[in-house]
């Protein structure tokens, strides 16, 4: 049995509560001992479970931490040492503020749950924990929390791969060019560049909430009011689709008419602050070809350029440029990129597993007619543990729900069918 869970983005609460609670995974783990004993009762043995934490675990990057630092001392900075400090302190805040999580995780979990063996966890770095693939001192932690053997100077793969559940898996963020900045040799100096989206997510999403409830007039607001301004802005992260994070700023202008002028001013100081980065200018100059017309440096500034056009321009005249900027964000760069993967794969290997988008999907790729019948070939996204916030269908407004979404592969024998088999399991809880 082989199980995938992703995108669970563990913090240490500085800029935000966002963490799973352990209650979700006690009835992850019910539910997994529910289907082995099931299946045990229909005569199947289950010899191994294999759980893969299919990156983004740990999340480095949504923290207001990183502030309190140089430049240099950030993940986009020089100062290694300092940042692999900077880091371990972090990591530390967050297994602090996820205790119980983590002592579960660590613990006996055939014991604890009636499982039939112990799972093998196995963990997959993503874009937000890359940093944990990049420093010893983390690795080993990982290793500890998430009971994994010691690796010493071994480095964490960024891909699974399995040919007896018939299954390729990577976190997925390797197709998202604003998350990875390597080349499509996928070797470990690739993943360490540092891609742009690590200071979109810290020096934009995470600094905006935490630039506006540290303006004076907004701590002259009551208490309560301070801590629903601050739980909305901190959300921002959650927005789905990612191109919605616009409609989602105009939003909550609209909810607080009030502070209208104290949020504009937050989001022209952040963005100044963000384009005046040493590694941002390094990044502008790397990637804006004055050959291409829309490169990935032109999609990032057009946003920018028009978060800054609050101010001067209302809402419902610059609502037609959003549309336009936010329909060539539209794409799924890992659902086009998933058929090409097969090109340097095992034969045998049949299902494709990214994580990354927080959507969860099952998409029939290909059929194959074979002598021995047809092979059908699938890319499913592992989703999200974290609430998902989406635009309705109608006016400006946005529905947030809690999510939680697994997949299980099996062996032949497991099911007793003549090729590898998989379920998926997504569930929606509206508490918020």
């Amino acid at each position: 049995m082989l199980i995938f869970i992703s995108d669970l983005h563990f913090v240490d609460g500085s800029a935000g509560e966002h963490n799973v609670p352990v209650d979700a995974f006690k009835i992850f783990f019910g539910d997994l001992a529910g289907t082995c004993d099931w299946l045990i009762k229909d005569g199947r043995r289950i010899d191994e479970i294999k759980l893969v934490f299919l990156g983004d675990i740990f999340d480095f990057l949504r923290t207001e931490i990183w502030f309190g630092y140089p430049e240099d001392e950030r993940p986009w900075g020089k100062n290694e040492k300092r940042i692999e400090e900077n880091a371990n302190g972090i990591f530390d805040t967050i297994i602090r503020k996820n205790q119980d999580t983590f002592d579960l995780l660590k613990g006996d979990l055939k014991e604890e749950f009636g499982l039939p063996v112990e799972p093998e966890r196995v963990y997959i770095p993503g874009n937000h924990d890359r940093l944990c693939s990049k420093y010893r001192s983390l690795r080993e932690k990982v290793c500890h929390w998430l009971k994994m053997p010691l690796q010493g100077d071994t480095l964490f793969s960024h891909f699974f791969e399995n040919i007896d559940y018939s299954v390729f898996a990577r976190h997925g963020h390797e197709y998202d060019k604003f998350n990875y900045e390597g080349s499509i040799s996928y070797r470990y100096e690739d993943y360490m560049r540092v891609p742009i989206g690590d200071p979109i997510t810290t020096e934009l999403v995470a600094k905006l909430p935490w630039k506006i409830m540290n303006r004076d007039e907004i701590k002259q607001l009551p208490q309560k009011e301070q801590a629903a301004l601050k739980r909305n802005f901190q959300e921002i992260e959650n927005v789905r689709p990612f191109s919605a994070i616009i409609e989602w700023l105009l939003y909550q202008v609209k909810k607080n008419l009030t502070l209208k002028e104290i949020i504009e001013d937050a989001v022209d100081e952040t963005i100044k602050e963000f384009n005046q980065l040493e590694f941002v200018k390094r990044w502008y100059g790397h990637h804006d070809k004055w050959y291409d017309f829309w490169d990935e440096a032109d999609k990032i500034q057009s946003v920018l350029f028009l978060l800054e056009k609050f101010k001067i321009f209302p809402s419902e005249k610059l609502m037609p440029l959003f549309e336009g900027v936010k329909d060539r964000f539209a794409r799924d760069d890992l659902l086009e990129a998933a058929p090409k993967e097969y090109s340097h794969l095992d034969s045998r290997i049949r299902y494709l597993v990214y994580g990354h988008t927080h959507e969860p999907l099952q998409i029939p790729l290909r059929v194959i007619e074979g002598p021995d019948g047809p092979k059908e070939y699938v890319y499913l996204n592992s989703g999200t543990w974290r609430t998902r916030y989406l635009k309705s269908k109608e006016g400006l407004g946005f529905i947030g729900w809690k999510n939680l979404t697994y997949l299980i592969f099996y062996r032949k024998e497991e099911r007793g069918i003549d090729f590898p088999a998989f379920e998926t399991w997504t569930g929606a809880l509206k508490t918020v």
